[in-house]
């Protein structure tokens, strides 16, 4: 059962519904639940978890990537005998999905003309039980998610969306036939968005994926047509964008949440880019979503 696949069609996409971190201390046992109506992504960070599904039992321990089914009977079938901590994130599937000892292509529910939109595959395949890929990034990107979920306004929800399928990516069972530019292309766009707050330089890229800093240049303009500074740029105006129409933040401060140290050098590229500065986007697109008064 380990090697059990869950595929799952990504028409609609999954969508990220809440998340937290267990703590169980020596003794103590999951809880028993036959009716949760989310699938359940299980990261252990320490201690050893005993948990059954459907009469199956699992030992997971730190490293480990494990998901629950919705709608399926889980509980402990031991108590953790130290203490025990882990990441939990339920996310719904309103599209197919089915869980096989191989992946296999789920076909949507939508149906969706050829003639307008391809795609080679919509299937997203998990396996059920794993390694974490890359603990301390998986890791760092829960929590913001977390965060982002946390705001409780517009832009916290759209980008914990976002993220959340960025960490699906990351567990996902890669497809074969991918090249190795486009695959870390993929990896390095997924994290620059991730990460567009912080300070990146193509070195840092390389040291984060373990390549020469050349191929990370390369493989971003081979696969996206542009350089990872000019696709962090795009992304952090265009971010820039979107919090100065869904937010009341000062233009100070959304510089800084988008990565720009210094506001004067901010507003010049916005203004380069959007043909306005950031205060008179704000003001000239803010008018026109108010509605004429009768």
């Amino acid at each position: 059962m380990e090697d059990e696949y869950i595929s799952i069609s990504c028409i609609p996409l999954p969508t990220f519904i809440q998340g937290g971190y267990a703590i169980f201390d020596p003794g103590e046992m999951h809880p028993n639940r036959n009716d949760l109506q989310y699938f359940v992504l299980m990261f252990i960070v320490k201690g050893t978890l005993f948990i059954a599904e459907d009469g199956q039992n699992y030992t997971l321990k730190p490293g480990d990537n494990f998901i629950l089914l919705p709608q399926h009977h889980h509980y402990a079938w031991r108590p953790v005998e130290a203490r025990t901590e882990y990441y939990w994130v339920h996310f719904s599937v309103s599209g197919r999905w089915v869980q096989e000892p191989e992946p296999v292509d789920v076909s949507s529910k939508i149906n969706i003309p050829t003639l307008h939109y391809f795609t080679p595959s919509v299937t997203l395949c998990l396996k059920k039980l794993q390694r974490i890929p890359d603990s301390e990034v998986t890791f760092k990107l829960i929590n913001r998610i977390f965060k982002n979920s946390a705001l409780q306004n517009n832009v916290g929800f759209w980008q914990a969306q976002q993220q959340f399928i960025d960490l699906l990516q990351i567990i996902q069972v890669k497809v074969k036939g991918e090249s190795s530019y486009a695959q870390l292309a993929e990896n390095i766009e997924r994290y620059l968005r991730d990460h567009f707050d912080e300070r990146i330089t193509n070195a840092s890229l390389g040291k984060q994926f373990h390549v020469h800093p050349n191929s990370i240049a390369l493989s971003m303009k081979k696969t996206f047509g542009m350089t990872p500074n000019a696709f962090l740029t795009k992304y952090r105006l265009e971010e820039a964008a979107k919090r100065l129409l869904m937010t009341t933040e000062s233009v100070s401060q959304i510089a800084l949440d988008v990565g720009y140290n210094n506001i004067y050098y901010f507003s010049t590229v916005f203004k380069r880019y959007y043909g306005a500065s950031p205060i008179a986007y704000r003001e000239k697109f803010k008018k026109q979503s108010v509605p004429p008064s009768d």
